[in-house]
């Protein structure tokens, strides 16, 4: 079984690749291979998913644009990577990125293929607190064009209006190509447990067949 784990930024993706990978799942962390990428090809100070939101910056940064370009263009090709390492494997848990929703359709479609989509979904508290991490300590966003200023408006004005916008927008799209989605009352909570997620996958593919 090869698990594809989409959601925004800061959702918990990671901490379930994690758990997963403590019952025997392979985790490739897009994140990861993305910082990997930059450092190679960029010479860009990139370990952490921390120092690739650090060197993006935020939406109304001179570089943001270009940088928001080049990080699309790494994750286009560390998906494609991905995705002819996975042909064939058996407990793979994909990390992916928050944006990954914007990536080209037959690409999306190739990894829909030998995937299964897992959606960690947010909801309005966990909006707040998002955005609230994002200004403290930047992840990597693409905003997408989203990030729209006002006249007279502040940047943290315009990035607290524009936020839920954004993550309305993906939402909708995370749903498109999710074979499953987990609401944050279940994926946020101690209780639920890796067991729970496989068996949530395993009803959906016999209810699939």
């Amino acid at each position: 079984m090869v698990i594809g784990l989409i959601g925004m930024a800061g959702i918990g993706k990671s901490r379930w690749a994690a758990r997963l990978t403590d019952v025997g799942f392979r985790a490739l962390h897009c994140d990861d291979l993305i910082a990997e990428r930059l450092r190679t090809i960029y010479a860009a100070d990139t370990v952490t998913v921390y120092d690739i939101g650090r060197w993006m910056g935020f939406p109304y940064e001179a570089h943001y644009a270009e940088r928001e370009r080049i990080y699309r263009a790494c994750e286009h090709a560390v998906m494609e990577e991905i995705v002819e390492r996975i042909a064939g494997e058996k407990n793979v848990v994909i990390d992916t990125t928050g944006s990954i929703v914007y990536l080209d359709a037959a690409l999306l479609e190739r990894l829909k293929r030998c995937t299964t989509m897992v959606y960690l979904a947010d909801d309005a508290d966990l909006r707040v607190r998002l955005l609230k991490e994002y200004l403290a300590r930047p992840r990597p966003i693409v905003w997408n064009g989203m990030y729209r200023p006002r006249p007279g408006e502040t940047p943290e004005a315009t990035m607290a209006r524009c936020y839920p916008q954004l993550v309305r927008s993906r939402a909708a799209l995370y749903r498109k190509i999710a074979d499953l989605m987990i609401e944050p009352q279940r994926h946020r909570n101690p209780a639920f447990t890796v067991a729970d997620v496989l068996g949530m996958i395993d009803v959906r593919r016999k209810a699939a067949s």
